[in-house]
């Protein structure tokens, strides 16, 4: 789990840093547009003006910026083990792929066409400002069209290493997210499961004792009672001899004593021996416990 850790950890800094720097450069680009109001990017296809160019890139630093908060809610996180804020960070990131990875494949698929290319280096030609800021580039307007054709070259193969190291680090941020889900899981399972146990008795079920069928009395007793009753015996109140000879022939048995549910009918004391019917949990005996001598009578 730890290099799944210290791997979305660096994705989720260097998601922060890239998307608040990218975020504040295209704010800057937003305030320092010295375009006039009433030129505009024209061409077969589309019309962009200055005001739209300003609204892409404010929604562009908008994007990066809410990005951004999202890659610090991931890193906070993935540091203090925090599934919620992983989850959403997890989220982002598998959108952020799929939007990123639809836009570059549309870009590519249009720089492809010989006619758009020669339709950028034309709105490029008509752009002084913007060919002299591209000029330390290598980029002039005798060798536009190959200077795009080879620098789509280079963004397609860059985009596919960027392509494959994001794929290797969402699996990892998934692994973990599940594996730190899981043991959040099992740790308020488990912490549950505390809080609901009971304690295990250890007890000594004595022998049916021998009734005399003759005795009408006795066996009309034995037939009213639909459950056996267990009445506690404490071995100090009988002798020594009692005590083993007791131990000797009883069965020994571990309980735990179970809450009755609401639905179920109310048990009634027995007048005979004075003590209530408990409904008891038998499981497998631990290595230790209390002793409790009961008896059981029908």
């Amino acid at each position: 789990m730890k290099p799944y850790r210290s791997a979305s950890a660096a994705t989720a800094l260097i998601g922060a840093v890239s998307n608040i720097a990218l975020a504040a450069y295209l704010w800057n680009v937003w305030r320092s547009l010295a375009w006039e109001p009433g030129s505009e990017w024209e061409g077969s296809r589309f019309s962009l003006s200055r005001d739209g160019v300003r609204l892409i890139c404010a929604l562009f630093s908008a994007y990066f910026a809410t990005a951004s908060a999202i890659c610090v809610f991931g890193l906070a996180g993935i540091i203090k083990g925090i599934p919620s804020f992983v989850r959403i960070y997890r989220n982002y990131v598998i959108g952020d792929f799929a939007f990123c990875t639809l836009f570059a494949v549309l870009v590519s698929s249009a720089a492809v066409d010989p006619a758009a290319r020669a339709q950028v280096c034309e709105q490029v030609s008509r752009q002084p400002d913007l060919l002299s800021d591209v000029i330390d580039l290598g980029l002039t307007l005798e060798n536009c069209e190959q200077w795009f054709e080879r620098g789509l070259m280079a963004f397609m193969a860059v985009f596919l290493l960027r392509t494959v190291v994001r794929i290797h680090f969402i699996f990892a941020l998934s692994r973990f997210y599940a594996r730190l889900a899981s043991g959040h899981r099992c740790d308020s399972s488990c912490m549950h499961d505390d809080d609901n146990f009971t304690p295990l008795e250890r007890i000594y079920i004595l022998p049916h004792p021998s009734i005399d069928h003759n005795d009408k009395r006795a066996f009309a007793n034995e037939a009213s009672l639909q459950s056996p009753i267990y009445a506690p015996v404490p071995l100090a109140q009988v002798s020594p001899q009692m005590a083993h000879q007791l131990r000797a022939t009883a069965t020994e048995a571990w309980i735990s004593r179970v809450p009755l549910p609401h639905h179920a009918p109310a048990c009634v004391p027995s007048c005979d021996s004075g003590y209530e019917d408990t409904q008891y949990d038998l499981r497998s005996p631990p290595s230790v416990g209390p002793i409790h001598l009961k008896n059981e009578s029908h």
